[in-house]
Parts: C-alpha cells; sequence; structure tokens
C-alpha cells in the first residue's frame, strides 16, 4: 500500500512532537507540494522528482518577489528530506532517495550575535540598573541579571528558562540545581567538581543535565537564598517583559543596536540574541559542539542515535574562554574588572 506525503507529514510531526512553529514550516511545505501537483507517493520519490518541486518553489518565491528564495527553497528541502528520512527509520520505505544539494543563499541569522566586548559593557551595566518598583528582595536585580548573561552565555538557554514570562514555561528553581560532583541523572560519566544544573527547553520541551563550571557555579551561587525552598524560581528580576528590560540594560552599556543586513535597518538587541552569541562562541572553541550544547536536532540516523556526545558538551562547556568581566566573581573581587581592578560603578 503506497503512502501519501500528506499522511507521512501528519504523521511524521505526531511522532517527533514537533513545536508549533515547526509544525507550521512542514504544513507549509505540504501545501507548496499540493500546488505544485505532487501526487507522487513516498515509495516513488526520485532525485528527479524532488528537484523540480524544488526548481517550482524556488521559482515561486522569486515571482513572489521574496528576499531570499534560496532559502526559502532550502527550508522545503530540509522539511521534505526529514520527513522522507523519518518515513525510511519506519521502514516504509525501502531506501532513501537521493536529494538535489542545497541552493548557496544568504545567511544573515548566523551574523547577528555579540563580542565579547559588548558582553563585558552589558555585564557592567548591570550595576547600573534602576531599583525597580516594590523590589523587595535582599539581593539587587543587578545580581540576578549577572548571573543570568553567564548562564545564557553558557547554555544558549531560551528566555523562559529564566524567567517565567508565561504560563508556559518552566523556569529553574532551587531544586534544579545540585552541587554534587555526580550527574543527578546517572547517565554521564563526567564529574563535574561546580555541580550540575538541570533545565527544560521552551520550544521542545528537552531535558538537560549539565556541568557547572566555576563561572556558572559562581554566580548561581552568589544568588541562591538562604532559606532555600526547593519550589522556588533561581532568577528573578525579569518581570513580565524581560526584553524590554535587556534594550535598557544595552542603552546602559552603550551597545549600539544590531543592523538587519537585508533590510539595511537598526534593530534592537532580544535575549535570543544571546542563544546566537552562545553557538558562535562555542563552535569556535571546539566546532560542532553547539548542536548538543543548544539542543538542535541532527539530520544523520548514525549521528542522532549512536553518536556519544555527552563528553564532547561537557568538556566543551568546561574549558570554553568567558569574557573578562564574567570572571570577576569567580576570582573573588566582586564588583572590580579582574584585568584592571577598576571598580564598577555601583548604583544599586
Amino acid at each position: 500500500m503506497s503512502t501519501n506525503l500528506e499522511s507521512a507529514v501528519e504523521n511524521y510531526v505526531r511522532a517527533r512532537s514537533l513545536s508549533q512553529g515547526s509544525r507550521d514550516e512542514h504544513f507549509a511545505t505540504l501545501r507548496k507540494w499540493n500546488r505544485w501537483g505532487g501526487g507522487v507517493p513516498v515509495e516513488d520519490l526520485t532525485r528527479r522528482v524532488i528537484r523540480e518541486f524544488l526548481d517550482w518553489v524556488h521559482e515561486h518565491a522569486v515571482l513572489d518577489e521574496g528576499a531570499n528564495p534560496e532559502r526559502t527553497a532550502n527550508k522545503a528541502r530540509e522539511n521534505l528530506r526529514a520527513v522522507i528520512s523519518w518515513a525510511w527509520e519506519q521502514d516504509l520505505i525501502e531506501s532513501l532517495p537521493r536529494f538535489p544539494q542545497p541552493r548557496p543563499q544568504r545567511d544573515v541569522a548566523g551574523l547577528h550575535y555579540l563580542t565579547k566586548p559588548e558582553l563585558n559593557a552589558l555585564y557592567f551595566a548591570t550595576y547600573n540598573i534602576p531599583r525597580p518598583r516594590g523590589w523587595d528582595l535582599p539581593l539587587s536585580v543587578g545580581r540576578y541579571w549577572r548571573a543570568a548573561l553567564v548562564l545564557f552565555f553558557n547554555y544558549g538557554l531560551d528566555t523562559g528558562t529564566i524567567w517565567k514570562s508565561a504560563p508556559c514555561h518552566e523556569p529553574i528553581l532551587c531544586r534544579h540545581i545540585s552541587w554534587d560532583r555526580q550527574s543527578p541523572d546517572g547517565h554521564t560519566k563526567g564529574q563535574s567538581r561546580w555541580g550540575w544544573i538541570y533545565y527544560r527547553r521552551v520550544k521542545t520541551g528537552k531535558t538537560f543535565y549539565r556541568p557547572m563550571n566555576r563561572t556558572v557555579h559562581a554566580h548561581v551561587k552568589s544568588i541562591m537564598p538562604d532559606d532555600l525552598d526547593p519550589n522556588a524560581p533561581v532568577f528573578s528580576g525579569g518581570s513580565s517583559r524581560p526584553n524590554t528590560r535587556f534594550r535598557l540594560l544595552c542603552d546602559l552599556a552603550g551597545v549600539k543596536p544590531r543592523l538587519n543586513i537585508e533590510t539595511g535597518k537598526e534593530e534592537p538587541w532580544q535575549l535570543k540574541d544571546l542563544r546566537k552569541t552562545c553557538a558562535t562562541y562555542y563552535d569556535e572553541h571546539m566546532p560542532e559542539s553547539s548542536i548538543e550544547i543548544l539542543g538542535h536536532s541532527v539530520g544523520g540516523v548514525t549521528y542522532r542515535h549512536y553518536a556519544h556526545r555527552d563528553p564532547l558538551a561537557f568538556k566543551a562547556i568546561m574549558t570554553v574562554p568567558q569574557p573578562t568581566a564574567f570572571m570577576s566573581l569567580a576570582r573573588g573581587i566582586d564588583g572590580e574588572c579582574p584585568c584592571c581592578r577598576r571598580p564598577f560603578t555601583n548604583a544599586e
């Protein structure tokens, strides 16, 4: 019995438990397939059929005056390949068809990352964050933001993992921090003298147990309360709109807005750009480590099921070079630059 692409996409999306955005992208590719007139069963797909479909997607993206038609065609190729690979894993097809090579495209997302001098400036500026109205916690709001910047840089976390700004978010709680050397899940063989941290990705719901390095340990330790409530969130000070406060922090640090290469317009930085920053520096430090650190999906069946990636992630986290300002607390000189001992302006 033949399998049409529509049922294959529906079963793939259901089996993978994709986020709503990823589901929409796959169904958009399916709509393009139907508009193209693709009535070819999954079992009969060939390289020629796939190439004709992708050429059609590219031509229509050009006619629609798309900003990056090559990227549109490559996205359709990526979605189609993911579904066909899943069908092969499920033994719905006997062999994978050869896919055409992706088209050269303009990659602009990877250029949106903060440099280490800008990260240092953001860290310094947390000492100037004004006290929020009604703030009654014993620690300053800037201390929480310094720890948040360190975790964004080291783990590429989602904003909702730090601050619960929506009901669906699961923030890091006090019980998610472990000071033991051995990983709480018992799967990771490496031991961390600085402890471990647990969190869940907002987009995919995937859980992670990550080792804390010296810098992360010092900053998390500095914001942990004395009267520990296991179910209390570790971070405060994000407000209901963390990006608004982050833009204020960028203004205090003198960080210029990023430039959109496609439109030529300046855009304000957002906290999700710290995730791109994390990926940039991890790949620069240890190639391909960002795939595991950030929890990205990977295409190859062998890589996904058999490659043991925990040691790579462990080594990358424990050895990634930190921005200079991040090391101040770890070296016991909070409030001073660790390289020149210049005191930070303290308005807390």
